[in-house]
């Protein structure tokens, strides 16, 4: 066990405790509560652990990368940083290296665990670590001044010969765009050896235009070997999650799709019948981008020869406040979608429309809402109207889903939160939608393109951490915080985020993950060539709520606060609260404002939710559960 403060008081702490001979000193900052081993043998089974923790912003390079232990005493870190300057731990000596101008790192867990805190939860300790193809090109990159950095041609080779097809592929462009000339020459002839490479075929590059509104942001390429590109336009000055402005060369080049772009994609019942019907590969994330040029915030990815003229933006012309303004447990409406939304038919005439992209797992169709006859009428949105709302259609697996998640956005909405806008509709005779659904109200719109002040980018809170919608359950919900906070969050939309997890925590709300929280970017638009700017950034309004213990019995949450995924006390919400930068008592306020309001409204909410007596029964025994024990 490791353990490493986070703070100066955590510090204190731990310093307090190897003072009582609780702890262990073994480097400062760096305890454990291991008394036996000794130092230098503790160092090198808990290496990559100890880097991790005792080098942050740094990542495992070279030699170090390749083996995972140091070579005649000697470890290997790589970064961006100035200092150089090489630091001795107990048994080995840890030499700063500069990294390749367009770096490649993953991250592993070492199989150790750390706390901050004698009191605190284990944490495992992940390590950034120079990627399988970095690494190689790493080892080739020789220096006899410092022999360690390297291996013997033999382990280099067998190293080569283990990276994927697709690693091997790109080899090239992981080269050219390092400047790695000699390295590659050498690469080539190992491959040669093992009789591989020369056959491998390197597909041509596709482009996309990407927009923001009209503005044009920059461009994404498909290199050779599934390998991506993107390079801002010069006119743009707003930095995207993960991209940064003002680079020399491109904002990034690698072997994955930027988070950025991962996160607009689809997943779950869409994923699948686009990947079926368009014949798209498990790992082609490029296709299943291109299978429409809109998507959320009028970000559009446009393909060469798209005419711009013929793209419609969002802009939100209908409300349902305006054309529904009872909310009633179920309204009646028109729909003309066209067909049913499980058949090849349906799909390929979304693509054809050029029908905005949703990401997530549910199932749910872009929708243009007007009036029609007094009606509200529901068709699809696409390229040339404009898609305001979202339908989500209900589950064959999950039974009364819609009334569900009405139920606990109609609850949060009465006690005071800021919620998305949501009906539950049913479908006149001989609609294909023959179920009620749930159709919500778009807040990433303005209501108009004349004279607005400020346009709003969602952002979910996966593509500000860098992680992909694969990785969207990975962190903690105090990492989330951080995140928040780095974003430049007031304490007040802090607060909305500390309200959201309270919340979810009280209805059971297993699903928060990283891609249903999000910020909206305010970009002040620009005018007679003036570029547009960020003049903004707050708490998106909540999305995705519902009582995921009615579908999964004893589901758990779907990130930990304070090391845990259940059983949650007030204190629990406190240690959030703080890394929010919220003091105890505020947090203690809400959290008992949330179980009041709660309290007063869940009856009359689960009465019109059109939910069964058993599911309101069960759904009112688990938020009672949960409110009891706060």
């Amino acid at each position: 066990m490791i353990y490493a403060s986070r703070d100066e008081a955590e510090a204190n702490a731990l310093r307090q405790a190897a003072r009582r001979d609780r702890l262990r000193l073994i480097h400062p900052s760096l305890y454990t509560d291991d008394f036996e081993t000794p130092s230098e043998q503790w160092i090198a089974e808990n290496l990559l652990a100890v880097l991790a923790i005792h080098f942050p912003g740094w990542f495992v390079s070279h030699s170090t990368a390749a083996s995972g232990r140091s070579q005649d005493g000697v470890a290997f870190i790589s970064g961006h940083a100035a200092s150089r300057k090489s630091t001795s731990l107990p048994g080995v000596v840890v030499k700063r290296l500069k990294q390749f101008p367009y770096p490649e790192i993953v991250t592993v867990d070492t199989g150790t665990v750390f706390k901050s805190a004698l009191t605190s939860v284990e944490e495992p300790v992940l390590a950034r670590m120079s990627s399988p193809l970095q690494t190689v090109f790493e080892l080739l990159h020789k220096d006899a001044r410092q022999p360690e950095r390297s291996l013997p041609d033999q382990q280099i080779r067998a190293l080569v010969d283990q990276l994927s097809r697709t690693d091997r592929i790109r080899a090239e462009q992981f080269a050219d765009r390092n400047g790695l000339e000699k390295e590659y020459r050498r690469f080539r002839e190992y491959e040669a050896d093992l009789s591989v490479g020369k056959t491998v075929k390197r597909p041509d590059q596709h482009d996309l235009e990407v927009y923001f509104y009209h503005y044009r942001v920059g461009r994404l390429t498909e290199l050779p070997g599934r390998e991506f590109r993107f390079q801002y336009d010069p006119s743009w000055k707003i930095e995207l999650s993960g991209l940064p402005l003002g680079t020399a060369g491109p904002a990034y080049e690698g072997p994955v799709l930027p988070p950025f772009f991962d996160n607009l994609l689809p997943e779950g019942w869409a994923e699948a019948r686009l990947r079926t019907v368009y014949k798209i590969a498990s790992d082609d994330a490029y296709a299943l981008l291109e299978t429409t040029p809109k998507y959320l915030s009028n970000v559009t990815l446009r393909p060469p020869g798209l005419d711009s003229a013929g793209i419609t933006l969002d802009v939100r012309t209908a409300t349902l406040s305006r054309l529904l303004p009872q909310r009633e447990a179920r309204t009646r409406v028109v729909e003309s979608v066209g067909g049913d939304p499980d058949s090849r038919e349906m799909w390929l005439e979304l693509r054809r429309r050029g029908a905005t992209g949703l990401s997530g797992v549910q199932a749910k169709l872009p929708i243009h809402l007007a009036a029609a006859g007094g009606m509200p009428l529901l068709s699809v949105g696409h390229l040339r109207n404009t898609s305001t709302h979202i339908l989500k259609l209900p589950s064959s697996e999950y039974a009364e889903i819609i009334p569900n998640e009405w139920a606990a956005m109609e609850l949060a909405r009465r006690i005071g939160l800021d919620v998305a806008d949501v009906r539950q509709v049913e479908f006149q005779q001989g609609s294909p939608l023959r179920q009620p659904a749930l159709l919500i109200e778009r807040f990433d719109l303005p209501d108009s393109l004349e004279g607005v002040s400020s346009l709003p980018l969602l952002e979910d809170a996966a593509s500000l951490m860098g992680l992909s919608r694969r990785e969207k359950y990975q962190p903690s919900l105090e990492r989330v915080a951080d995140c928040l906070r780095e974003a430049g969050l007031t304490e007040r939309d802090l607060t909305a985020f500390l309200e959201h997890v309270v919340f979810s925590w009280i209805i059971a709300n297993g699903d928060l993950h990283t891609k249903n929280m999000a910020v909206l970017h305010e970009i002040q638009p620009g005018h007679l060539g003036v570029p547009a700017t960020r003049r903004g950034v707050r708490y998106a309004p909540l999305y995705d709520l519902l009582n995921t213990c009615l579908l999964i019995p004893d589901d758990l949450l779907a990130l930990p606060v304070n090391g845990k995924q259940n059983n949650l006390r007030r204190k629990d919400f406190v240690v959030l609260g703080r890394r929010c930068g919220i003091p105890k008592m505020y947090v203690d306020d809400r959290v008992a404002q949330i179980v009041a309001g709660v309290t007063d409204h869940l009856n009359s909410v689960l009465a019109s939710s059109g939910l069964s007596q058993d599911r309101q029964d069960r759904f009112r025994e688990i938020v009672g559960a949960r409110i009891k024990s706060l």
